[in-house]
């Protein structure tokens, strides 16, 4: 399945975003704990707000978009060491659609940090937790990079909740299970990354602290999510930028096939941050298969 969006076929080509990408990422970079920034790009789109909510896993801070009177929202979850700052842009052009859901997990971001150390569950069941006391009984859950693992986990342990997920650039290929072999992954992206998200992730990583960022990363090599893609029940799909050195086509052919109702897309042109990168070439690839979830209820 190939995107509905324009394509950004070579470096060079732009990306396909809203204008003022800088100006927000910017803003948000520099925001404070009790004066969290809403998203406001030129071009259209709806507004993000800031919400707190009290959960069973402590204290959530998360951003909420509009859409459609339906109790099924579509939580976008974020990745190892950023927060819910860089899946705005695409949490903008699916507001229209559906509820939108972005929580900064327990210690990311604006929420607080657990007591204890961090452990995969927790993380799923604080999305879940986040996701209920929103309002929303069942969820469409996106996760992005390290983000998809904890998107797994929550499908196992919540299947009754979970109508479908979305993994993009699921992490971690079997054949890179070390920090310094995704290191050099990473920075292999860099060329084909929109750069406005540095500023995003260096704010990230100070909220988060070097020390728990330590331990989510051994939490995330540690998981061996191709053991566990099998038993997925709900519809799966994986989503692949073009250019993503850290997931390769091959492992994220494999993960597709390894969910008994996974696929597999492919946005041409970009990297591992194509929701950021390029919103407008990613949305529609979430869009069509949200509806097609609202579609068989």
């Amino acid at each position: 399945m190939k995107l509905d969006g324009p394509p950004r076929l070579a470096p060079g080509e732009g990306f396909a975003l809203r204008r003022g990408i800088w100006a927000w990422a910017s803003a948000v970079a520099a925001e404070r704990p009790l004066r969290a920034a809403g998203i406001a790009l030129r071009g259209g789109g709806p507004a993000l707000t800031s919400r707190r909510y009290v959960t069973d896993s402590g204290p959530i801070h998360a951003r909420v978009g509009g859409g459609a009177a339906t109790r099924t929202a579509v939580v976008l979850v974020h990745g190892v060491i950023v927060s819910s700052r860089y899946l705005m842009p695409l949490g903008v052009e699916l507001a229209d659609d559906a509820p939108v859901l972005i929580p900064d997990l327990p210690g990311y971001g604006l929420s607080r940090g657990p007591g204890g150390a961090p452990t995969l569950a927790a993380l799923a069941d604080a999305v879940m937790a986040c996701a209920r006391v929103a309002g929303h009984d069942r969820v469409v859950l996106v996760g992005n990079s390290f983000g998809a693992q904890v998107v797994v986990e929550a499908a196992l342990r919540h299947p009754e909740r979970v109508a479908r997920i979305i993994l993009l650039g699921p992490t971690v290929d079997p054949k890179a299970r070390t920090l310094l072999a995704q290191a050099i992954r990473w920075l292999r992206n860099a060329p084909d990354e929109h750069l406005s998200v540095l500023p995003i992730m260096l704010r990230d990583l100070i909220d988060i602290g070097p020390a728990r960022a330590a331990r989510l990363l051994r939490v995330m090599l540690a998981d061996r999510i191709e053991r566990k893609l099998g038993d997925v029940t709900c519809p799966a799909l994986i989503v692949r930028g073009g250019r993503d050195r850290v997931v390769p086509a091959e492992w994220a052919d494999r993960a597709a096939r390894l969910v008994p109702l996974g696929e597999l897309a492919v946005v041409e042109g970009y990297a591992h941050m194509a929701h950021y990168s390029g919103p407008l070439a990613m949305a529609p690839v979430i869009r069509r298969f949200v509806r097609a979830q609202a579609s068989a209820l």
